[in-house]
């Protein structure tokens, strides 16, 4: 019986593996990991889906019996996966559109200040509300660092990256201590942090908006002013 794979992450597929369609019967072309009621389950870019099969280099291997490194599996995917179904398909979205799905798929953004002797301060922090690629919110503490270095100097960096691609922002940070604001972007789990809840005095928000961008999507380079 000829075997068939998934068109999207190149798995074989079996009568077990295979995704669904949006009326729930079984689709023909894709595995249940990339394809379930009739979406894709990432909205992965080709090289991002490489990376993410890198991962189970180990499980490839013991399955084909080769013993593969990850450079010499990486140079096999970029050879094969464009003649999969989902990435001979031209994707119709634009830099700005695949930007914002990778930062959806993002929990952390690395965000800097730059402090009192011009140094840039990067820091890793929780996104808790994005607009567009460019546009991030985040919770932190008023007595931080990073709050004093903001009120000091507004100018900001921010950047993200998922599975091989990635985003680099220039910008400005805004310390946001509008009770409305607090509340509406509370979360639960905040507590731990401000016991006060949301009108604790140390919740505050960083609302960083970019104004310049530099794209590494797919092995496409692109940087302009947004």
């Amino acid at each position: 019986m000829e075997q068939h794979f998934c068109q999207s992450c190149g798995m074989p597929l079996t009568d077990e593996n295979r995704g669904t369609n949006a009326d729930g019967s079984r689709n023909e072309d894709y595995c249940t990991y990339c394809y379930k009621c009739g979406k894709f389950t990432r909205n992965f870019t080709m090289n991002q889906m490489i990376e993410f099969c890198l991962q189970f280099i180990d499980q490839m291997n013991a399955h084909t019996g080769l013993n593969l490194t990850p450079l010499q599996a990486k140079e096999q995917m970029l050879q094969y996966f464009p003649h999969l179904k989902r990435w001979k398909e031209k994707d119709n979205r634009t830099l700005a559109e695949k930007a914002s799905d990778l930062l959806a798929q993002c929990e952390n953004v690395t965000v800097s200040s730059i402090d009192a002797n011009g140094y840039p301060r990067p820091v890793q922090m929780s996104k808790i509300k994005t607009n567009s690629f460019h546009e991030v919110w985040m919770a932190t503490s008023a007595d931080s660092v990073k709050v004093a270095d903001f009120r000091q100097n507004n100018k900001a960096g921010l950047c993200y990256d998922h599975y091989g691609d990635g985003v680099a922002l220039r910008g400005t940070a805004e310390i946001v201590t509008n009770d409305s604001i607090r509340k509406y972007l509370w979360q639960d789990c905040f507590i731990h942090h401000f016991p006060g809840g949301p009108t604790d005095p140390n919740y505050v928000l960083i609302h960083f908006v970019g104004t310049e961008a530099t794209f590494w999507i797919n092995n496409e380079f692109a940087r302009f002013s947004i």
